[in-house]
């Protein structure tokens, strides 16, 4: 772990948490811009201090640290909600595994960086997230309540942070790559994509 990453790390979180204050009620689940920040912040930070950062978040906000929506404490981290909390490290750890291998500087970066963002920054903390919702609401429990209640109402939304974010890191990863963000890459990977020096 470098002390650029870790610092990283924890701006990114404080980052998220003045960004998760933004947010509308719509039934028991809020839109937020959260998981627009989890793409962002897998993505630019990597794996490992990508995780780190929401296990920051996670970890503060255990203690009391209104760090969530503006709200701390354990009722939060077992409430309606939770199922989509504890799994913010996991997504950003995935995120950044799996942008670390789309090669830069090719005609299909883009397109690979929304799939990914889309997917591993979002679309896979549905699946804890309504399964824990249909347990703790019980007004929600049959299927197809607890999806339009968690799920459904939200993904063109989603959709929508995931071609902004696409757009941000595909920017950021020109001009400032990773390993001058964190000092060094955690680990080495086979890109996939066009190799270097070919257009696909």
């Amino acid at each position: 772990m470098r002390f650029r990453g870790l610092v990283f790390s924890a701006l990114f979180a404080a980052l998220f948490a003045v960004l998760s204050l933004v947010s509308l009620p719509i039934g028991p689940i809020p839109i937020t811009i959260e998981n627009l920040v989890i793409m962002l912040t897998g993505a630019l930070l990597g794996p490992w201090y990508g995780a780190l950062t929401f296990l920051i978040v996670i970890g503060l906000d255990l203690l009391g640290l209104p760090l969530i929506g503006g709200h701390g404490g354990i009722g939060l981290l077992i409430g309606a909600t939770a199922g989509y909390i504890w799994s913010w490290p996991f997504l950003a750890w995935l995120t950044g595994y799996f942008v670390s291998k789309i090669k830069s500087r090719t005609r299909s970066e883009y397109w690979l960086l929304l799939i990914v963002l889309f997917i591993c920054g979002d679309l896979i903390s549905y699946v804890p997230g309504v399964l824990w919702l249909r347990h703790v609401v019980p007004a929600v429990s049959p299927w197809g309540k607890a999806l339009m209640a968690g799920a459904i109402p939200f993904l063109p939304g989603d959709f929508v942070k995931a071609l902004v974010a696409s757009a941000i890191v595909l920017i950021v990863r020109r001009v400032y790559p990773q390993e001058r963000i964190i000092q060094g890459q955690q680990f080495v990977s086979k890109p996939f994509g066009p190799s270097a020096g070919t257009r696909d």
